[in-house]
Order: structure tokens, then sequence, then C-alpha cells
């Protein structure tokens, strides 16, 4: 871990690869799940593939959590800076492929329909797959905001353990709410706090009420680095075990259909919490050794860069794919599967880096004085 803070953080550079890869990985699953009568394979091992590899977006939170406070630690913010930059880095480019999804799925720039929709999808992030992780991350830097002075003197691992259970206490709530019946007559004519209870249960993927115990696990490594490596090296052996435990259960239960294929996918269930945070155990050490190795800690760094072009691209590389391409082609759903793998990964990177904006960005960074850029600068260091 470097102790001045500056230059690269590689520990976390194989995290976010994996992660991305696994976002793109169960969008491929997904469509040949759904698509099983038409592209016919082994339903049960894509199925059970696409729920064990659902923890994408925690994986990015946790990382989010500790970079921003790796970073930050006990720094004088300017805020202003902090929030320009993520207006340029993140926000912009949003907001265009926003506009390039809502066209995509409407065909129409008719301003009574496109602008609407247009600017619902900016708010929810609803344009295309799962793009609402934008707005997502950038709740969780305005909860890092609101919360850096207070963490830094009070996050201890009591509080991560309270909020493991305050994050499970929410899920319980939520599975129950339906027997209440008390969201049943909502509407735009109920009371505000109604209509904001209703919302926060239908959409509460989209809020990071249902991600704080990832968001401070990560800020508990930030701000400690070294009593965190010393932690994980302690329980490594037991997230192991416990990994390997929760694996069987979600594999068993899936396959014996004690547990629903929907009930499976359900990424805040209490035993999906502790399968990711094992998850997380686990992997963390893995990942900070690759990145210290010359060769593939180089590469691992550069694809790390190109996450927000993965992220914000692939759906369009799919979608394009799964209209026009797949159909065309006789070969088995596995074969289908590794080629749309292998073509989305560079298209999504080259289509995002070659757009005008970035290529004129580039240009004109190329052409200025070369100067070390710190990781917080790119998407997945927040």
């Amino acid at each position: 871990m470097a102790t001045t803070r500056r230059g690269s953080f590689k520990d976390l550079n194989a995290f976010y690869v994996f992660g991305a890869f696994t976002v793109l990985v169960i969008h491929i699953l997904g469509f040949f799940v759904q698509a099983n009568n038409d592209y016919p394979g082994n339903y049960d091992l894509e199925a059970l593939s696409l729920i064990l590899l659902r923890f994408g977006r925690s994986l990015f939170i946790f990382g989010t959590g500790m970079l921003l406070f790796y970073w930050y630690k006990h720094k004088p913010m300017d805020w202003g800076t902090f929030w320009r930059k993520r207006w340029h880095n993140i926000i912009v480019p949003y907001i265009g492929w926003t506009g390039i999804y809502t066209f995509v799925k409407l065909q129409t720039f008719a301003p009574d329909v496109f602008f609407p929709a247009f600017f619902n999808s900016l708010f929810t992030g609803s344009s295309f797959y799962h793009l609402y992780y934008i707005p997502l991350f950038l709740q969780m830097n305005l909860l890092f905001m609101l919360t850096k002075g207070w963490l830094e003197r009070h996050l201890k691992l009591p509080l991560l353990l309270i909020a493991f259970v305050l994050q499970t206490l929410v899920y319980v709530l939520f599975i129950h709410m339906p027997e209440t019946g008390l969201l049943l007559d909502v509407n735009e004519t109920s009371p505000l706090y109604m209509q904001a209870l209703a919302h926060g249960y239908q959409s509460a993927q989209n809020y990071p009420y249902m991600y704080v115990f990832y968001f401070l696990l990560g800020a508990y490594a930030g701000l400690t680095p070294d009593r965190w490596r010393q932690f994980v090296k302690k329980h490594w052996a037991w997230a192991c075990v416990i990994c390997a435990g929760a694996t069987l259960y979600l594999a068993h239960g899936f396959l014996v259909k004690t547990i629903s294929y929907g009930e499976a996918l359900n990424i805040f269930s209490p035993l999906y919490l502790v399968y990711t945070s094992s998850f997380i155990l686990l992997f963390y050490p893995v990942s900070a050794w690759i990145g210290q190795t010359r060769v593939c800690g180089g590469w691992f760094a550069q694809l790390a860069k190109h996450n927000l072009a993965i992220y914000l691209v692939h759906p369009l590389i799919l979608f394009l794919l799964e209209s026009y391409v797949i159909f065309r082609l006789d070969w088995s759903a596995f074969a289908l599967m590794l080629a749309m793998f292998v073509v989305t990964l560079p298209l999504s990177i080259l289509v995002y880096t070659h757009k005008l904006p970035a290529w004129f960005k580039k240009r004109t960074a190329d052409q200025s004085p070369e100067k070390e850029q710190p990781a917080y600068r790119t998407f997945h260091a927040g």
C-alpha cells in the first residue's frame, strides 16, 4: 500500500476488471436464459452461473468506498473541484449515452416523446439495462461528502457489524412489505410520504440504503489499509470456507428447487450478503497480488481505466448483436456467448474512446505536458 497516497493504487485493479467482466457476462447469460427455446443450452448451468455472478454492483461499491476514503483521508476538501471532476468524467458521458439509449429504444426524436423519457431515464438510469448504477455511484459520492468527517472519526468494526445487521433488517422489512397491504392502493393522489415509501420499495436497488454495508466496508478498508490487510490475512481461510458453503447452498437450493430462480437472484438477501462479503475477503489479496505482478499488473491497470467505457457502451453492443447478428449464426449457445463476450469487450472500449468528444479531449491531453494522474481521476476510483 502506498504511504503517500500518490500515484496508482494497484490493489483493486483486478477487482474492477473482474467486476466489469461479471456485469458483461450476466447480461449475456440473462439473454440466453430468457431465450432458451431459441438458443437451447444447459439452462440450469446458465441460470446458476448468472446467480453466482451477480455481485458486480457490490464489488464496485466496496471499491468506491475504499478508494474515496483512501485518497481523501483526512484531507481538506475542495468540493467544487471534487464535483467538477465527476461532472466532466462521469455525468457528461452518462448524459450523452442516456440520450443515445433513449433514441435506440424509442426510435424518434419527437420532443413530446423523446424528452419525457430522456429526463426520466436521466434521473433513474432506466434508459438501458443497468445504467441506474451511474446515479447510484453519484449518490455514493454524495454520501461520502456528507459523512467523510464523521466516518473518519468513528468508523470501527462494531459499526460495520451494526450496518450488516441493519442491512439484513431492511431486506426482511421489504420481503414482508407486500403482506401488510400497506402499498396496495398507493397512487398519485396518495400522501407524499406514502408515494415515497412505495417508490423506495419498488426502486430499492437504485438507492444507497441497500448498499450501505459494502460502502462502509470499503470506507473501513480505505481509512485503515494496514489494519484491513491484516484482517483479510487473518480471516482469509474462513472467508474461503464461508464463500464455498454459501456457493454450495445457493447452487443446491436452486437445483433442487428449494430456492426459486427469483429468490436466488436477490443480491440483498442475507445469504447473498454473506456470500458477497466473503468473496470480497477471499478475492482482495488475489487482486492485490495481481496488481503487483509485472506483466499482469500492467494489463489489469489498463483494463481498469476503461471501466466506464465497458459499463456505458456494452449494452448497445449487446443489443445490436442480439438483434441483428447472432440469429444468423448456426452456432451453439456457448459459442455465441463466448463470441459475444470477446467482441463486446474491445468494441465497447473502441466506441467510447473514439467518439468525437473523447477523441478531441484525448488530442488536447496528448498535446499538453505529460503529468502523473492519481488513480482517483478514473471512474472506478470515484
